[in-house]
């Protein structure tokens, strides 16, 4: 990752989750990649009145990718360690675009 991404080395607790929010402005990119000890289930999602929409969904161990938002508002990452043991988990984030990110 680029100077200015935010890089966390945590370790995730038996069927916990971590979670990273931030605000991004209308067609700003967030960039990711990850990597946990085992399967963990990622998601970015967004709240949309009372409705919370996951424009990205997956169960996998490492993963990179980006995506832009379409609408100025709050996006999370989230991780869950859906296993009966604690998993360590690496992973990066930078935003790209105009605007400010948190």
């Amino acid at each position: 990752m680029p100077p200015g991404a935010h890089s966390k080395n945590v370790r995730l607790p038996a069927k916990e989750s971590r979670k990273e929010c931030l605000k991004l402005a209308a067609g700003q990119q967030l960039a990711y990649v990850f990597t946990a000890q085992q399967t963990a289930q990622f998601n970015i999602h967004y709240h949309a009145g009372d409705k919370m929409s996951y424009p990205v969904r997956r169960n996998v161990r490492h993963l990179h990718g980006e995506y832009t938002s379409r609408a100025a508002q709050d996006y999370c990452m989230m991780w869950t360690n859906p296993h009966a043991v604690g998993i360590n988990l690496s992973y990066s984030f930078i935003v790209r675009g105009g605007g400010k990110s948190k």
